[in-house]
Order: structure tokens, then sequence, then C-alpha cells
């Protein structure tokens, strides 16, 4: 079934689609060639989503809401590029991730021309107050970054560090769509407590049912390999939730695979996994997440916008992709 932010704005995200088009655009072809190869493969948009959602639910009637929900959705493209170089990943959204295409050189470089173009539509909206907003989430995405390369291969993964990376790598962008869509619109210091409590929850969220799907999906709805996460080495929560809870020879035989590279059948990782009953206490927190964004989205006022966001809300716990 159709979400409802695709009727409603439906004017607003091709104007996005345009300027993303628009803002890409450089003398130097290759700069064009290889960023509008990882723009045009589309995504879920999910970012700017809520940015124009968020400003139309507090009534926003100015001019600058799509520039501002575009350099939203170019910081989140140029944080994709330097991803997949860091984790080497071959696909991005169903088709060949830039370095897989062209090389690392090409997607750091192209990685920096994106973030530069981002910071370029931030500058013209002439807000200051947005601008530190957005400097201050680019810096902490950055920072999850490293925590996470820091704590990687470490023994186990604990849930504090777990939501600690996620906050700051996946949660972060999300407020920041949230609340500079407040600040554009001049909401007040509660509505700009609630839209932070909602985006942070939503965020959250997203980044869960991700990990899930790594483990649970299907790889033609993801566009990407299933089992990447756990390849890469990575704890994500679906793993460190079943841990405790398997055998010790379970538990010896996954940590021997990703420490030390073994070959393992992954499909039987995955029924282990599942056999625990983490996939359920994981779908718990999910739900916990999801009442945080239902309870922060009521203190606003009935419209179709936050009928949308709600909407968006609910689908993240049944999404497939």
């Amino acid at each position: 079934m159709e979400l409802l932010y695709k009727k409603i704005i439906q004017k607003e995200l091709q104007q996005l689609e345009d300027t993303l088009s628009f803002s890409i655009s450089s003398d130097i072809n290759l700069a064009t060639e290889v960023t509008q190869h990882v723009v045009s493969s589309g995504g879920k948009r999910i970012r700017p989503v809520v940015c124009i959602l968020v400003a139309k639910m507090l009534n926003y009637k100015g001019s600058e809401l799509i520039k501002l929900a575009s350099s939203i959705e170019l910081l989140h493209t140029a944080t994709l590029i330097h991803d997949d170089v860091v984790d080497q990943s071959s696909t991005r959204r169903g088709k060949e991730s830039i370095h897989t295409k062209w090389d690392n050189s090409h997607s750091v470089l192209v990685g920096d021309f994106v973030y530069s173009k981002a910071f370029q539509l931030m500058a013209s909206l002439d807000n200051p107050e947005i601008i530190r907003i957005l400097a201050d989430s680019t810096n902490r995405i950055s920072e999850g970054e490293v925590l996470q390369l820091s704590l990687k291969k470490r023994e186990i993964l604990s849930k504090k560090d777990y939501f600690e990376i996620i906050d700051r790598k996946t949660a972060e962008l999300f407020k920041a769509s949230a609340i500079t869509a407040g600040s554009l619109a001049s909401c007040n210091e509660d509505e700009f407590i609630s839209l932070t409590n909602f985006a942070i929850g939503l965020g959250n969220n997203f980044q869960i049912k991700d990990d899930l799907l790594d483990y649970f999906g299907d790889e033609e709805l993801t566009g990407k390999k299933i089992g990447k996460d756990f390849e890469e080495g990575k704890f994500t929560l679906p793993l460190i939730i079943s841990l405790p809870l398997m055998s010790e020879d379970h538990k010896f035989m996954i940590l021997e695979t990703l420490f030390d590279n073994k070959k393992s059948d992954f499909k039987e990782i995955v029924k282990i996994i599942k056999d625990t009953g983490a996939v359920k206490k994981v779908e718990e927190i999910c739900n916990q997440f999801s009442e945080t964004c239902f309870k922060e989205l009521d203190s606003f006022p009935e419209s179709d916008y936050k009928r949308a966001l709600f909407d968006i809300v609910k689908n993240i716990n049944t999404r497939v992709s």
C-alpha cells in the first residue's frame, strides 16, 4: 500500500529530485557522472521526507524548504559513499557502489564533492542556526564512524556501545532533519524537544530494522547482500541480544567466524539467532521506539502531514526493504 506522504507532498518530492540533480552538476564531467550514479539510484529519501513533513506540519510557508531537504539528502549520500569505501561494499541501492564501478579514489573524492555541495546549499539558506545544527550533526556522524571503527572486532560489542554508534551514525541525521525543519518554521521550545525525541526514536527504529533485515531480509527487496554486516564483523542488535541466549558451542562457532574469518553457513547462523528468541526481543525494542514517536507526535495539531509521519513510523516496523 502506498504511503500517505507520497500523495500529499508529491510536488515537493519532485522539486527535491530536481534540486538534487541540479545541485550535483559540475564543470568537471566526471564529478557529475559519478555522483549521479548514486543520487539517481533513488533510495527511500526518508530524511528529506521527514524534514518536509515536519515543516508542513508546523505550517511553514516559506521558499527554502526544498533547499534544506536537499542538503540533508546530499549529506546522507556523502556518508554512504564514504561508508562503502570503509566497508568495501560492492553494492548500494541495488547498483554497483562507486568504489566497485570505479575505485576507492573516486569514492573518497566524490564523497568530498557531495559534502561540499551539501554545504553550499546550506550556506544559501542564510540561516546560522540551521547551518550550526547541520555542521554539528555532520561532526557527530563522523565521530560515529570513527567510534564504530575503534570498536570493531573487539571481543563482543555491548548494547550500550551499539546504541552510541547508531545514535551518532543514523539517529543524528534524522534528528537534524526534524529540528532544522522546526527551526525553519520557528517552532517553540516544547515543539523542538518533541521533534528531537520523535526523530531520535525514528532513527533508532529505522536502523534496528535495517539490522534485522541484514539477517532476515530479501536481497531483491533490500538491494544489498544479506549477511553483509555479519561478513564485515559488525555486532548489531540481533546478534548482541542472541549471543547470551545461545549454547556455548554455537556462541564459539559464531565468534570464531567473526574474529577469525572462518567459513560458516550463514543460513545456519540465522537459524541459531532465530531459535534464541532474540528477534522477538529486538522487535519489542522497536515497538518501544515507535511508541515514543507516537507520543511525541501527539503533541502537535492534527493534519495530513502529522498523519503521514505516523504512517512512516508504522511502516518502519513492517518494512521489508
